[in-house]
């Protein structure tokens, strides 16, 4: 099984590595918005995990997952959203799964940060059975 992580933040980065890693998963990621697609495609996950903030765009995750979900080869892969927003407060309302929306956050689940790495094991197992 194949997990694919975009985040900025190296730290959490290493840190998922290892918990999935050890779990058994393949990892690969990224730490920036630039050929997405292609680095997607060419890794071929089972599942991503995306982070919503990014260096000078507090919302690029949410283009990353709409750029993912308009790929015919990549639509159909779960993603997660992983993010620190509600913490860090840099929008005017708090995210949810609820906010989950085809078009606007068109994602399978939302995990807020900082994340047990067994509840995100099982909530990837959920998703990819």
């Amino acid at each position: 099984m194949k997990i694919y992580i975009i985040d900025d933040d190296i730290d959490i980065v290493g840190a998922l590595t290892a918990s999935l890693e050890a779990a058994g998963y393949e990892v690969g990621s990224q730490y920036e918005e630039e050929d997405l697609v292609e680095k997607i495609g060419r890794f071929n996950p089972d599942l991503i995990i995306l982070d919503v903030m990014f260096p000078g765009d507090p919302g690029a995750g949410f283009r990353m997952a709409r750029t993912i979900r308009h790929q015919d080869r990549l639509s159909r892969i779960p993603i997660i959203m992983l993010s620190a927003v509600n913490r860090e407060g840099d929008f005017l309302c708090k995210f949810s799964s609820r906010d989950i929306d085809e078009v606007y956050l068109p994602v399978t689940e939302f995990v807020e940060k900082p994340v047990d790495p067994a509840v995100l094991i099982a909530k990837i197992k959920k998703l990819t059975a």
